[in-house]
This record gives structure tokens, C-alpha cells and sequence, in this order.
């Protein structure tokens, strides 16, 4: 403080703690995900370790009364660690599986829906996929929306870019209300697995 101010008493205005003309600061990339995602009617379950994962695929299943033959996947390699069963013919009735356990290949922050190539659903269309959808996903898996998510895609398929690509939501809970079917909308109940180690 200076003298002058001292004998004067200069007067300290009072600032606003932020300006009404700044942007918002926007949350990272996997809280505006989950915020979205769950605001959507999606099931986050974050997971630090393998056995985790395992535990909660357990609880899912308890919850669900399913058991593990319950569930199908079309990648032998996620059959093998989840013990699941394995479907390499992708043309025989899904109807009899309570959920479908697969990979994606990105989680788009800005709405809360996860990116789908023919890499985990084939040729099939979501319509077809059982009512309840288990994704393991990274960390890594981020997007901001659904550009980047494309973007991202083209340099890591560059020479053989996938085809079947969708965006899967999970069922609001007004669709859960109303009782709308797998059969009727291409949203799904949707379990997703985040895996950060």
C-alpha cells in the first residue's frame, strides 16, 4: 500500500468471481461422457483393475438374473477372458441372448453415444443386437464429438477404413417408461465397462 492510499484510503472495487461474456469452461472429455451418458439412462461402471471388471460383469449378471452363457460376443478373444459364449456366425438368431458383450471404438463426449463399426457388430444393424448391449472400453476412448471420433477412426484404419459405423445410446429413462423395444428404436440398455489401468 502506498502512501498516498494510505492517508486517503484508496477504495478497492469488488470483481465478480468470473465475467458473464466468458465462455464456460467446459469439464474434460470423460466427465462431460459420463454426464451425458448417464443423464441418457446409460450404467458407468469405472474400473481400476482386472478383477474388477470381473466382478462387476458378476454384478451385472446377479442383477439380472443372466448367467454367463446368457451373454454373446463375436470376438473370441473378449469369449475367452469374460468366459462367454462365442458366436462366430453372425447370421444365427441373436433373440436368444439376454446381452451382447463387445468392444467399441469411441466414446463420444458431447452426447454420451459410443461409436460402432462393423470391428464389433458385423454387418448386423442395431435393431438386430440383443435389448442389452456390455461395452469394454479404454480409457483412451474419448472423443470430443462425433467428428474427432471420425477423424480418429480414418488414421487408425487407414488402409482398411470399416464399414456398418453407427453411434449406439442408451434408452432414456422416458423410453424405459414407455416400455419401447429393441425392435422399435436404436437405443439399447447399455452397460459400459471402463476400463483405466
Amino acid at each position: 500500500m502506498g502512501l498516498w492510499d494510505f492517508f486517503f484510503g484508496k477504495k478497492y472495487s469488488v470483481k465478480p468471481k468470473k465475467s458473464p461474456y466468458l465462455p464456460e469452461t467446459e469439464d474434460p472429455l470423460d466427465i462431460r461422457f459420463v454426464k451425458n451418458f448417464t443423464s441418457n439412462g446409460g450404467y458407468f461402471l469405472y474400473n481400476d483393475s482386472k478383477e474388477l471388471v470381473f466382478s462387476n460383469l458378476d454384478k451385472i449378471c446377479l442383477e439380472n438374473s443372466w448367467t454367463l452363457e446368457e451373454i454373446v460376443c463375436f470376438d473370441k478373444e473378449i469369449s475367452e477372458l469374460f468366459n462367454v459364449s462365442y458366436l462366430n456366425k453372425t447370421f444365427a438368431k441373436l433373440n436368444k441372448f439376454k446381452a451382447l458383450l463387445i468392444k467399441c471404438e469411441y466414446l463420444i463426449s458431447n452426447s454420451g453415444k459410443i461409436l460402432l463399426s462393423d470391428q464389433q457388430i458385423k454387418h448386423l444393424k442395431l435393431i438386430e443386437l440383443p435389448e442389452t448391449i456390455l461395452i469394454s472400453a479404454k480409457i483412451s476412448q474419448f472423443s470430443k464429438d462425433v467428428s474427432e471420433a471420425m477423424t480418429n477412426l480414418k488414421n487408425k484404419y487407414k488402409n482398411n477404413f470399416p464399414i456398418n459405423i453407427t453411434t449406439l445410446k442408451a434408452i432414456s429413462k422416458n423410453e424405459k417408461n414407455e416400455k419401447i423395444t429393441s425392435q422399435t428404436t436404436d437405443s439399447k440398455n447399455i452397460y459400459l465397462l471402463l476400463e483405466d489401468f
